[in-house]
């Protein structure tokens, strides 16, 4: 019985080959980003590509926005504004403008500040936007990499990035997946990238129904209602960290969506 129990006890796992899958995975999202950019060349879609987009802002002082928010949302003691202007690119897609106002308010006791933020795109001629134009395209880019991962891991194919650091997906019996069974692999990879998604879908497509007026009024009543959103988020982060890295301290020889899809990653 304790040679049992010295046995079990030295089982060994699969390796983690952290670093080969992370360098694939950058490779595989960097080609399919990349043909992502092509496609929205074509289909008028904002796929929302990460690792492609970029976003500066800078601070204004004077203009027909910072007067009204001025006018309408007054400063009490002890806080603070920041009226910015923010330029997000895509690349190889369109840039567009938004206007950012931050009221910040310090803390007597010495705690933490809070902020409340309103943000509102903004057309060719600097007017606020009315409505969303493309609510759904973000969803769709990250629906797409995951059919796109699915197909080149299902059937004994790999990923190019897979193939240069030489590794593959198996089943846990060790053979190649069929594709039903690599997609709910995949889906279940970026859940947390498409819970991130949607939420923040639903929340710009729930803003974008309210006027700049009605948005600064909510924010500067300080509804409790506007803390829902960051509340959600702060979740979602912490059960995505949870999701993606949890399993690579503590080992089991399987990542969490593995384990539930009934694959592994090993040596090619």
């Amino acid at each position: 019985m304790d040679v049992n129990i010295v046995q079990v006890s030295q089982r060994t796992f699969e390796p983690r080959l952290f670093w080969r899958r992370a360098f694939a995975f950058l490779i595989d999202m960097t080609i399919f980003q990349l043909l992502l950019a092509a496609v929205a060349l074509v289909i008028p879609l904002n796929f929302g590509m990460p690792l492609f987009q970029s976003t500066q802002c800078g601070e204004i002082t004077s203009g027909p926005l910072v007067e009204k928010v001025e006018r309408e949302w007054p400063l009490k003691p002890g806080e603070t504004r920041v009226n910015q202007i923010c330029q997000i690119t895509d690349f190889l897609g369109p840039q567009s403008t938004s206007f950012r106002t931050t009221v910040g308010t310090s803390n007597p006791d010495g705690g933490s500040a809070s902020w409340r933020s309103v943000s509102v795109g903004l057309d060719k001629n600097g007017d606020p936007i009315k409505g969303l134009e493309d609510p759904i395209g973000p969803l769709v880019g990250v629906l797409l990499v995951s059919l796109a991962f699915a197909l080149f891991s299902a059937n004994d194919r790999r990923t190019l990035g897979k193939r240069i650091l030489a590794i593959r997906v198996v089943t846990v019996e060790g053979a190649s997946p069929h594709f039903g069974k690599a997609l709910t692999r995949e889906l279940l990879k970026f859940s947390p990238w498409i819970a991130f998604v949607m939420i923040d879908s639903i929340v710009a497509v729930t803003a974008s129904h309210q006027s700049l007026e009605a948005m600064i009024q909510t924010m500067r009543n300080g509804d409790g209602a506007t803390t829902i959103p960051v509340m959600v988020g702060v979740v979602l982060t912490m059960l995505a960290l949870l999701w993606w890295f949890l399993p690579l301290i503590r080992w089991r020889g399987q990542m969490l969506y593995d384990w539930f899809a009934g694959c592994r990653v090993r040596l090619a």
